[in-house]
């Protein structure tokens, strides 16, 4: 059963109160994914934001810092309240990763209208939201660049 406690271990909600995060309850489910599922592709239409609750997820995004030189970064995501799909938030609404299922993975699946309407509707809650969600992806993006340089150095 999806609880305000589920919703809190993700910290784009951590902040939020019980009131508020029981605003969230009608318009979210919970999916189960198996092992080697491709839950969405780069480029895809975002709809859903996505909270995991057991499992691991690797994001995998193509990152092209010159034209005739691409290389693979990953983000591993095996923590309860990591969280995917965050492009359903923004627009164009396109995924700007893939997700593959590394395990068979419990999440709990925000329809990303409902929830952009919500967060449009009440500015407290969307400013809070957002201001972690953007803490969150700058978090994010700095792990894959030195997961990437990392990667980079160990092959020169």
């Amino acid at each position: 059963m999806i609880s305000v406690d589920t919703l809190r271990t993700c910290e784009v909600f951590s902040s939020l109160s019980d009131a508020e995060l029981e605003r969230f309850l009608p318009f979210c489910r919970e999916e189960t994914h198996s092992k080697g599922t491709v839950m969405f592709s780069e480029e895809d239409e975002a709809t859903t934001f996505y909270v995991l609750q057991e499992g691991q997820v690797s994001l995998q995004y193509v990152i092209c810092p010159q034209p005739e030189y691409c290389q693979d970064a990953r983000i591993l995501l095996h923590r309860p309240g990591d969280f995917m799909g965050w492009s359903a938030l923004v627009k164009p609404s396109r995924m700007t990763a893939s997700g593959l299922c590394l395990t068979d993975v419990r999440l709990l699946a925000i329809d990303g209208q409902k929830l952009n309407a919500l967060l449009e509707n009440d500015s407290h809650i969307g400013f809070v939201v957002m201001k972690a969600l953007a803490g969150a992806i700058n978090r994010m993006l700095q792990e894959a660049k030195g997961l990437t340089l990392q990667r980079l150095m160990g092959s020169l």
